[in-house]
């Protein structure tokens, strides 16, 4: 019973320390996704602090051990992409956007 659980504990430790490896090795000028979702550009980088960049220029200071994974060129061209075929799409499902210029005030005139 024991030997499995120590088992998947050092599996675990050794899955931990591989990611603080990789994180460790990740230096200014490296894009970044946190656990939380933001993704940024690396600025600056202290022991166990980053200041990260996002598009618009702003900068937030972040701890290290939150920093997810780097990102690749690849993964952003993806999520673009798929952000330009959701925003395509009606924002509310079931409900259709006319594009005609008339109005419901002059609807109604005609109604009446």
């Amino acid at each position: 019973m024991m030997l499995p659980l120590m088992w998947m504990s050092s599996r675990q430790k050794k899955a931990q320390q591989k990611q603080l490896e990789r994180v460790r090795q990740l230096g200014v000028g490296d894009e970044v996704r946190t656990h939380s979702g933001f993704f940024g550009l690396i600025v600056e980088a202290y022991d166990d602090v980053v200041v990260l960049e996002s598009e618009d220029g702003s900068q937030s200071k972040w701890a290290r051990q939150s920093i997810a994974q780097q990102v690749n060129q690849e993964e952003l061209l993806e999520a673009e992409t798929e952000d330009e075929e959701s925003s395509s799409q009606d924002a509310i499902p079931g409900v259709t956007v006319s594009d005609d210029s008339a109005r419901d005030e002059d609807v109604r005139r005609d109604r009446d």
